[in-house]
């Protein structure tokens, strides 16, 4: 969770909202909460999700599965020293919203890939 305070501070900073999640299930929960929450099925709730592969309760992979089932233009960002593509089972529709920020990256380049789009 340190890091992800981190990744937090240096956003709010840069002027991004942030929602942060402790675990893959509170994720999954706080998306469905905003989800519910939007007006349009056709626009994701987030700009940008960024998942690690290595968290609590449901890892990252099982995460995006489930945010792309349900809103497959949802923009992922996935931070990950591992093969994605070995770790992410998903049908090749779905791929198109997943992004990979190689580990290790700096806080910069974290920053230049979530400010691309």
């Amino acid at each position: 969770m340190f890091t992800a305070q981190q990744y937090n501070k240096i956003l709010e900073k840069n002027g991004h909202n942030v929602t942060l999640a402790r675990d893959g299930e509170e994720c999954i929960q706080k998306f469905q909460q905003k989800l519910s929450e939007f007006d349009s099925i056709e626009n994701p709730p987030f700009d940008a999700i960024l998942l690690d592969n290595n968290m609590p309760k449901k890892n990252g992979a099982e995460v995006a599965k489930e945010i792309l089932e349900k809103t497959p233009q949802q923009r992922i960002i996935f931070a990950s020293a591992y093969d994605i593509d070995a770790l992410l089972k998903v049908p090749e529709n779905l791929k198109q919203s997943l992004e990979v920020l190689q580990k290790p990256f700096s806080l910069t380049s974290m920053l230049d890939k979530l400010e691309k789009n």
